[in-house]
């Protein structure tokens, strides 16, 4: 059985020790990035033994990519098989912020990519996002967890899986059948769980856009290890270029911004009930390997995580998160102005709904305008 709560305490002793060490010697991963290990939960995976994917502590700092076809895999910490998790702390508050760039608050870094360079076609090997907010103050994850649905968790109680693992080999009612897959630490029998997304989209080598490979609109959006991380341009700090993110909602990614998944804290629901959660912050946050599938050619997807970031604030107007105000902006004003329901959380015309009532009308034209130029 697994020692959770001794496994635990012992990764959280370790991140904070990193953590002060870093301070002392090289600056601290800055207040943007998650800057402290919770828990580290991989399940049965054919890297979880590998000293060089099993370090939660890589998932914290500022993420290492290597581009839109050609991964960094450096700096990444694998989740292993369905069920698997990391939960991460920040040193300050995730706000939802609705003049942040396309209204996202949070970034999550792995090493997803583009198959032969086509952003339609994705090595991808997504993982379940879950905020949860510190009410009790006592810096433990230890209060109610909620949701991001992203675009393919529809009946969430419908979707949640438990999965038996045990590290007997011969037995073949639980797998992994093999004995390096097991991870560090794990014997006997135990479970994971998550939200499983559906078979028939992930449940395949290559995640191809359901609209098509010349589509300009996404239709998968939400979940971590999905897209690609953009290697640092010089002179750039790191701070600034992985603090913006891409619009999850279009195909390709946002010019000047460091790739990755966003998404936005007004996402979240309560896992229960299916309701918006409401929330105007979070501190903890679970990314959870949500695929049940193993490749012949390539193990099974696992997720893997690389870095998660406080969205940079941006300025209410800049719609298309490019860091100004122009023309291009009004044309994303242009279409969803006056449209019933445009500005639902998870539309893209939430990104124009600059003064937050759930519609798109005068008044965020008025507040765009006054930046325009800016």
């Amino acid at each position: 059985m697994i020692q959770a709560t001794t496994h635990s305490y012992q990764l959280r002793v370790l991140s904070i020790i990193t953590f002060l060490l870093s301070v002392a010697t090289a600056g601290s991963y800055g207040s943007q990035f998650a800057s402290e290990v919770i828990e580290y939960s991989p399940a049965p995976g054919q890297f979880v033994g590998d000293e060089l994917y099993n370090d939660p502590l890589k998932a914290l700092g500022r993420p290492y990519g290597g581009g839109f076809s050609d991964p960094d895999n450096s700096s990444l910490v694998t989740l292993g098989g369905v069920g698997g998790n990391l939960v991460l702390g920040f040193d300050d508050s995730v706000v939802d912020d609705p003049a942040n760039p396309f209204g996202l608050d949070c970034i999550v870094y792995g090493n997803g990519h583009w198959v032969l360079d086509n952003p339609n076609r994705k090595w991808a090997e997504c993982g379940v996002i879950e905020i949860s907010v510190d009410a009790n103050s006592n810096g433990l994850a230890d209060d109610s967890w909620y949701l991001i649905p992203g675009s393919h968790i529809v009946e969430p109680s419908g979707q949640w899986s438990i999965w038996g693992w045990d590290d007997d080999i011969s037995d073949l009612a639980f797998p992994p059948l093999d004995a390096t897959w097991i991870p560090n630490g794990f014997s006997g029998y135990w479970t994971t769980q998550t939200y499983l997304l559906p078979e028939c989209v992930f449940s395949m080598d290559i995640l191809e856009n359901a609209n098509g490979l010349g589509a300009e609109e996404e239709s998968v959006w939400g979940y971590a290890d999905l897209s690609p991380t953009e290697s640092l341009p010089g002179g750039v700090a790191a701070e600034d270029f992985y603090a913006r993110p891409d619009n999850p909602f279009a195909v390709g990614l946002t010019p000047g911004c460091g790739g990755g998944d966003g998404f936005d804290i007004a996402w979240a629901i309560d896992e229960n009930t299916g309701e918006p959660a409401g929330l105007s912050a979070f501190d903890f946050i679970k990314i959870t390997s949500a695929v049940d599938y193993v490749s012949p050619m390539f193990g099974e997807k696992s997720t893997e995580v690389d870095a998660v970031v406080d969205v940079q604030a941006g300025s209410i107007g800049d719609a298309d998160g490019d860091g100004d105000i122009d023309v291009h902006d009004y044309e994303i004003m242009e279409m969803c102005i006056g449209h019933p329901g445009m500005a639902t959380p998870t539309s893209p015309c939430r990104v124009v709904d600059f003064d937050g009532d759930g519609d798109v009308d005068l008044s965020d034209y008025c507040e765009l305008q006054r930046g325009f130029g800016n």
